[in-house]
């Protein structure tokens, strides 16, 4: 076809690759997650669905060891420990979603036991007189754990999200991601607060 010269050429839409994009969706809920001024039940649900948009996105950022990750179509899980309500909003924010041509299925568990078999382990401030526990119980089996509670990055928490600004932001536990055997991808630590 010819095209006249008075014309614009058109332009090709570049693809961005899916840890790029992913990098992207993550900066831009940093940039733009205010919670609602006005406290009560809309502004807990509205934080609630941030985060378990931040869990979900998560996924993409981490690599596990071989023995834990088969092949896709083999699915990812996400286990929510300590907070059934919360698992029905992160199952929300996952359904449809894949990760490198993995499904996400999300499970509310009632002990760390069955969160051992998970990738990634949300662990609710309910757990919080149990954490070294639950932690202990997964330092072998490769799970990424995550939380939103004070103090449990520092307690040994991989990931935990924390509002600062009206934003949810990310403090990282890069030791406790390594000694779980999860290798989190340079553009998350970037984006993050490093706690030890």
């Amino acid at each position: 076809m010819l095209q006249d010269e008075s014309m614009p050429p058109r332009r090709r839409r570049r693809r961005i690759p899916a840890a790029t994009a992913g990098v992207l969706v993550l900066a831009m809920a940093l940039a733009g997650t205010h919670p609602r001024a006005m406290a009560g039940d809309a502004e807990r649900a509205d934080s609630r669905q941030v985060k378990a948009i931040f869990l979900v996105n998560f996924l993409s950022f981490a690599e596990w060891p071989s023995d834990k990750l088969a092949p896709p179509p083999t699915r990812l899980l996400i286990a929510v420990l300590g907070d059934p309500a919360f698992a029905a909003v992160v199952s929300k924010a996952a359904a449809g979603r894949t990760v490198n041509g993995r499904p996400i299925v999300v499970q509310a568990v009632d002990t760390p036991e069955a969160a051992a078999a998970a990738h990634l382990a949300f662990v609710a401030g309910s757990q919080s007189s149990r954490l070294p526990f639950v932690l202990h119980a997964l330092a072998s089996a490769a799970v990424l754990t995550v939380s939103d509670t004070d103090g449990f990055a520092q307690e040994g928490v991989a990931i935990n999200l924390y509002t600062f600004g009206n934003r949810v932001r990310i403090e990282v536990n890069s030791t406790a991601a390594a000694r779980a055997g999860v290798h989190l991808s340079a553009n998350l630590l970037r984006l993050a607060r490093i706690v030890e």
